[in-house]
């Protein structure tokens, strides 16, 4: 994936497509446009999600945070707890060809996100573009 800039809201970040495009998997991301409380993620099949940082972020996957998402108690002390803190944009690092790692500025960036799990969020708890 290859930063770029777009406009004076959103940064932009567009994949490489493979040699063959009709390879990707629906859940491949190709395009991650930034803002600063929330992203776009774009995906393979044309479909499109507004995403808040703070979902995505209540949803890391790394050893500190996934056992807080074990029950609807503890996730939801963990989204409080995320909710009291300053949230900024946090830069974003290409995993090989699966996945996203968000270095946030207050907080946890040792997760990887899966292009699959960002699928997963983006239906869950974004607004379909």
């Amino acid at each position: 994936m290859k930063p770029r800039l777009g406009g004076a809201q959103y940064e932009h970040w567009d994949s490489e497509p493979p040699c063959e495009r009709n390879i990707m998997s629906r859940n491949t991301l190709t395009d991650l446009e930034r803002g600063d409380e929330d992203c776009i993620l774009r995906f393979a099949d044309g479909a499109a999600f507004r995403v808040s940082y703070l979902s995505i972020r209540c949803r890391c996957q790394c050893a500190k945070c996934k056992p807080r998402q074990e029950n609807e108690q503890r996730q939801l002390e963990l989204e409080e707890e995320v909710a009291r803190l300053r949230m900024e944009k946090p830069r974003a690092e290409p995993v090989g060809r699966y996945g996203i790692r968000f270095d946030w500025p207050t907080g946890c960036s040792s997760g990887i996100h899966t292009f699959s799990h960002l699928r997963s969020v983006a239906e869950e708890s974004g607004k379909s573009l």
